[in-house]
C-alpha cells in the first residue's frame, strides 16, 4: 500500500486540506513543497516536481507506528525505526513521519496547534530531516543581505542570531532567513536562499527593536517566543551570494566592546560543522558529507568571529562594526 493510500486525511478542528487535485505547490529555502495543508509561502515553480510532499494522516495512522520515541534536548521527541521512518513529534501539538528517501513527510497537527507553530517547527526541525535524507547540508543560522550579499550568523540557540537580525532590518536590510540556511552552487558562487518571512523573537526584543509589527503569535505554548511575519520589503525572496560567516561568540559578562578577528583552519572548520541544523542524523555517510560541506565552505567564503556584549543598546556598533569589515577592501580570511 502507498504512503498515500495509507493517510486517512485526518483535519483537526479549525484546520483545512487540500483535495488530491488542490494540491498546492510552494517554494522555500530553493526546493518546491506540494502540501496538502495550506501554506504561507510563495507558490512554486510551475511544472517542477517537488523535492518535498506535505500528507495529511489521522491519529489512528500515526498509532500503527511502531517506533519509540523520546524526549530530544531540545522541545521535541524523535525516534527512528529500523527501516529509516523518522517520527519527530512535540506532544498535544502535532506529530511528523519522514519516509526515509526524505521525499515525503506526513502530519497530523493535533488540536492543540495553531497554523503559524505548525508551518513554524515543520519547516525547520521538521524540513532539515527530509533535506538531510536528500543529501543537503542545512545550516543553523540567520542571514540578513547587505549590499546584495548574504550574511550569516552562526550560533546556538538563544545566542542573539534573530535580535541580530533584527537590528539590521531595523535599518533598512531584509532578512533572508531566519533559522534554517541552504547553500547551494548558482552560476559558480555559493548562495543562500531564502526562508519563510518571518523572525523569531522575545517579546521585550520585539517591542524594542521591531516595534508596530503586527500579527505575532506565540511560538509554541511553553515559550514565550513569537513568531513575527516580516513585510514585503523586510524579506528578500531570492538567493544570493554569500559573503562571510560571523559566529557569534558565547555570552560572556567581561565583554565590554565588540570585536571581530578571522577564523580560519580547523576553528572555522569546527565552528561550521557546530552549525549543523540537525545533528539527529549521524550515518556514516551524513557524517562525511557535512565534513566535505563545511570545507568547502570554509575555503570560499571568509569565517568570522563577533565578540560582544549582550545587550540591546550595543546592537547599533555591532551592526556598525559588521559592515565595516565586510565593506573593507580585504576580504582574506
Amino acid at each position: 500500500m502507498s504512503i498515500l493510500e495509507m493517510t486517512a486525511g485526518h483535519v483537526p478542528r479549525g484546520w483545512t486540506a487540500a483535495t488530491p487535485q488542490q494540491r498546492c505547490d510552494y517554494s522555500v529555502y530553493g526546493i518546491t513543497i506540494r502540501s496538502e495543508i495550506p501554506l504561507g509561502l510563495p507558490t512554486g515553480h510551475a511544472g517542477r516536481p517537488p523535492e518535498v510532499s506535505l500528507l495529511l494522516a489521522s491519529p489512528r495512522w500515526f498509532s500503527g507506528i511502531e517506533v519509540p520515541t523520546k524526549q530530544s534536548e531540545s522541545s521535541y521527541e524523535y525516534g527512528c525505526s529500523p527501516d529509516g521512518l523518522d517520527v519527530v513529534r512535540w506532544p498535544g501539538l502535532f506529530e511528523f513521519a519522514v519516509l526515509p528517501d526524505g521525499r515525503s513527510v506526513v502530519c497530523n497537527p493535533l488540536d492543540r496547534a495553531t497554523t503559524d507553530s505548525f508551518q513554524t517547527y515543520l519547516l525547520g526541525q521538521v524540513l532539515s530531516f527530509a533535506l538531510v535524507k536528500q543529501g543537503y547540508e542545512p545550516l543553523h543560522a540567520t542571514a540578513v543581505v547587505v549590499d546584495g550579499r548574504a550574511v550569516v550568523f552562526l550560533a546556538d540557540s538563544g545566542r542573539g542570531k534573530s535580535t541580530l537580525g533584527a537590528e539590521f532590518v531595523r535599518h533598512g536590510h531584509e532578512i533572508l532567513t531566519d533559522d534554517l540556511l541552504l547553500i547551494r552552487e548558482v552560476d559558480g558562487a555559493l548562495n543562500g536562499f531564502p526562508g519563510p518571512a518571518r523572525v523569531k523573537l522575545f517579546p521585550s526584543i520585539a517591542a524594542r527593536i521591531l516595534p508596530g509589527l503586527s500579527h505575532a503569535t506565540p511560538m509554541h505554548p511553553n515559550t514565550p517566543k513569537l513568531v513575527i511575519p516580516l513585510e514585503h520589503r523586510q524579506h528578500h525572496d531570492r538567493p544570493v551570494p554569500i559573503d562571510r560567516f560571523f559566529v557569534l561568540d558565547e555570552v560572556d559578562e567581561g565583554i565590554t566592546d565588540v570585536r571581530v578577528e578571522p577564523l580560519a583552519g580547523v576553528d572555522s572548520l569546527l565552528q561550521l560543522l557546530r552549525s549543523s541544523f540537525n545533528v539527529r542524523l549521524v550515518s556514516p555517510d551524513r557524517l562525511r558529507r557535512q565534513l566535505l560541506a563545511a570545507q568547502a565552505w570554509r575555503r570560499r567564503i571568509p569565517v568570522r568571529r563577533l565578540s560582544y556584549p549582550r545587550n540591546l543598546g550595543a546592537l547599533e556598533e555591532v551592526r556598525r562594526t559588521i559592515l565595516r569589515d565586510i565593506r573593507s577592501v580585504s576580504r582574506v580570511s
